[in-house]
């Protein structure tokens, strides 16, 4: 059975159920909503590759080990494996690229003790994708 894989820092991330890869929109400046008509405005930066990392219960260990590895504004040199083929790349093939985390790793702890809860995390890529044409 395939186990999804993401390294950083050279160390495999643990506790990791899935990693979904998908494309990402980002705008510049002036983004949102025009007031008068509702059209979206603002100008289209491009498409930017994102992990969404979904996580199982993990010990207090692997979870304290999961923020320090990710609980950074910005990760280099990140690897994730894909769960599928796609595209000409093989199921479990490694991609390298760097990261940006908007966020704090987050999770509640069991009652049981010395576990935490699911949780998602989300990496979006510093650089963009090459735009198809």
């Amino acid at each position: 059975m395939y186990e999804p894989k993401l390294i950083v820092n050279n160390t495999r991330v643990p506790g990791i159920v899935s990693i979904i890869p998908g494309p990402e929109p980002q705008f510049g400046d002036g983004a949102g909503r025009n007031t008068m008509d509702g059209h979206f405005s603002g100008t289209f930066i491009g498409y930017f590759t994102t992990l969404e990392i979904k996580f199982g219960i993990v010990s207090d260990s692997d979870f304290n080990l999961i923020k320090q590895l990710l609980e950074h504004p910005f990760l280099d040199n990140v690897q994730f494996a894909l769960e599928k083929d796609m595209d000409g790349y093989k199921q479990g093939d490694l991609f390298t690229e760097d990261f940006y985390n908007g966020q704090a790793v987050k999770s509640e702890p069991l009652p049981c003790g010395d576990a935490w809860g699911g949780f998602t995390v989300v990496l979006t890529a510093i650089d963009r994708r090459p735009q198809l044409s």
